[in-house]
């Protein structure tokens, strides 16, 4: 920084050069992020999760991971008995990948607000399917509050 000094009851005048006026710009003001909980690669990531939970057979786990609002509107009872019932006759799982994410304003039977809905194609030994992972945003991050699964429709 160039610097001009006062004499005899001048002022002095500061004139930052260029390169500390860009560097003021860049590294003093720059914002601070934090931790994103909310994030779209949290957000597969806790859908992956979730699938995965599915996959191995634990609605338990899946339905205590998910946000209240889902556990309001389903028992345990009821979301064990549902996660069984779509899994039946697949076959084992050969591979999965996320294939889309969509946000979804104010669904129906939920209360009002943005979600999202993560997407995987999953593979199986009998089937391919949609697997659809529904998330509410929440204050430490995604929770899932809807699971479903249907197959894929191909184009004649």
């Amino acid at each position: 920084m160039r610097t001009h000094t006062a004499t005899a009851g001048k002022v002095a005048a500061v004139t930052p050069s260029a390169a500390t006026f860009g560097a003021m710009l860049t590294i003093a003001h720059a914002p601070k992020l934090g931790p994103q909980p909310n994030s779209l690669d949290n957000a597969v990531s806790s859908a992956t999760h979730w699938v995965r939970l599915a996959e191995l057979r634990r609605p338990d786990a899946m339905w205590l991971e998910a946000g209240a609002m889902m556990q309001k509107l389903v028992s345990r009872e009821e979301w064990s008995r549902y996660i069984r019932r779509i899994r039946v006759d697949r076959g084992p799982l050969q591979g999965r990948e996320w294939f889309e994410v969509t946000r979804v304003r104010d669904p129906v039977g939920l209360p009002a607000g943005d979600y999202l809905n993560v997407i995987f194609v999953a593979h199986y030994a009998k089937a391919v399917q949609f697997e659809t992972v529904s998330l509410a945003p929440g204050a430490a991050g995604w929770l899932p509050v809807g699971y479903v699964i249907r197959p894929v429709q191909h184009e004649v």
